[in-house]
């Protein structure tokens, strides 16, 4: 029962909820093996690998804009299945790679093929969900990724026993189905909601058409946008937003890049404690999820969620903070348990604002350029895969307590530009041209 209370309301959202516990199954199981594979039996120097990943993720930075842009004209749900399927040949194609060539060439393939399915699947989620459902399916999208992320892993020691090529790449040719599978059941979801087709934008009416309409009053930006498809390159408002979110997504590199290494080097702590602190996290974020989902329903909540991540995200660099040296001065188990709580609040942090962020980019988009903006409020993930390791590792490990004082001022600072930015967001109401969408998807649940 609390696994179904995890799924979404709506037949499509769960269809599209196993495409993600597929998905998540597939990448977990690649995450954890494909290293050892490439370096071990390929041959390829480790550097050589980490280059590629960062050559790869700086393609992925970019590659959210042009498939946002052609989803615009060719609706989301399509292009989706078609970077899908390009995830699936990628996977596959791995299991043919000889040399470090092959391996450049089909991991940027993926990545940008990964970054830029990403927000896409966003937009399919509003355009077959109620507006009062879309960010509570995220949020379980995003729980059933995590166990499947988690059962994802444990399979790969199977393979990783195994110790063979063959085995090895039988998991690349899996990941090529799995891929195809989420491909077909998106598209299944989609064709049972009927996802309406891209209209074009209006023309304005000539004066032989008849009376002229009178000029209706000022309306918000996002309505602004109900006529035909704006740049979010323009938007001043939503790139300030894009860019805060891009620093409050930072919590990703203080989870995974500086903590572990933060608990070794500065805390004292034994190197096996990482793993139990990324454990409570992970935990956390499936129990957490859907549930913080339910309080950030409209911009108006979503906005009052945002303030209130950004409390316990600064709460965990104050126990950080306050925990420096305390595995070597007071005992290991005491700085453990700083260190747990000080996760906890991270993770608490995280989870309320992945919702608060979902629900804004979303409400701050116009309808008709949705795939556009979201595909480039996206770009602050990848922005952060690229600055956030570096930034990690070179300044705020080496400065001690007031490196972790400075990543409490960037949230802080990030927080308010986004609220300002979407402040004016929280006192509009929808648009009326919504409705249709909304009862037609909501006749599917």
């Amino acid at each position: 029962m609390v696994f179904a209370d995890l799924l979404p309301a709506s037949r499509s959202g769960r269809v599209i909820a196993a495409g993600a516990a597929v998905d998540a199954i597939a990448v977990g199981m690649f995450l954890a093996a494909a290293t050892l594979y490439f370096v071990g039996f390929v041959g390829i120097p480790a550097v050589a690998v980490g280059g590629a990943l960062t050559a790869a993720n700086v393609l992925g930075l970019l590659s959210p804009a042009p498939f946002g842009a052609l989803a615009g004209r060719c609706g989301a749900l399509p292009v989706y299945v078609g970077l899908t399927l390009a995830r699936a040949a990628g996977f596959a194609a791995y299991a043919f790679v000889d040399g470090y060539a092959g391996y450049f060439a089909v991991t940027c393939l993926i990545t940008a093929a990964t970054r830029a399915a990403m927000p896409l699947l966003q937009v399919v989620v509003g355009e077959l969900e109620p507006e009062d459902q879309r960010t509570r399916t995220m949020a379980s999208l995003r729980a059933v990724s995590n166990i499947g992320m988690t059962a994802g892993f444990l399979l790969a020691a199977v393979v990783q026993a195994a110790h063979s090529r063959a085995a090895f790449c039988a998991l690349f040719v899996f990941n090529g189905v799995a891929f195809v599978a989420v491909a077909l059941l998106i598209r299944s979801a989609g064709r049972s909601a009927g996802v309406p087709a891209p209209t074009p934008a209006p023309t304005a009416p000539r004066p032989a058409d008849g009376p002229v309409t009178p000029t209706p009053p000022p309306v918000p930006e996002r309505e602004a946008g109900a006529g035909g498809p704006k740049s979010p390159y323009r938007d001043r408002r939503f790139l300030a937003a894009a860019l805060a979110n891009a620093v409050l997504l930072l919590n990703d590199s203080v989870l995974f890049i500086l903590v572990p290494l933060w608990m070794t080097e500065r805390a004292g702590l034994p190197q096996g404690a990482s793993s139990v602190v990324l454990a409570v996290n992970t935990v956390l974020t499936v129990v957490l999820q859907v549930y913080v989902a339910r309080f950030a329903r409209g911009a108006a909540k979503a906005l009052r969620l945002l303030r209130l991540a950004c409390v316990p995200l600064v709460l965990s660099c104050a126990l950080f903070a306050a925990a420096e040296g305390t595995g070597s001065g007071t005992g290991i188990g005491i700085a453990l348990a700083a260190v747990v709580l000080a996760v906890v609040a991270l993770t608490v942090g995280e989870n309320l604002h992945a919702v608060a962020a979902w629900e804004l980019s979303y409400e701050m988009a116009p309808p008709r350029s949705r795939p556009q903006y979201l595909s480039m409020f996206s770009m602050g993930m990848s922005a952060q895969l690229i600055v956030g390791p570096f930034l990690m590792t070179a300044f705020v490990l080496p400065a001690g307590p007031v490196g972790w004082l400075a990543v409490a001022a960037l949230f802080l600072v990030a927080t308010a530009v986004f609220c300002t930015a979407a402040r004016p967001f929280a006192t509009v109401p929808v648009a009326p041209s919504a409705a249709p969408l909304t009862e037609k998807a909501a006749s599917h649940v």
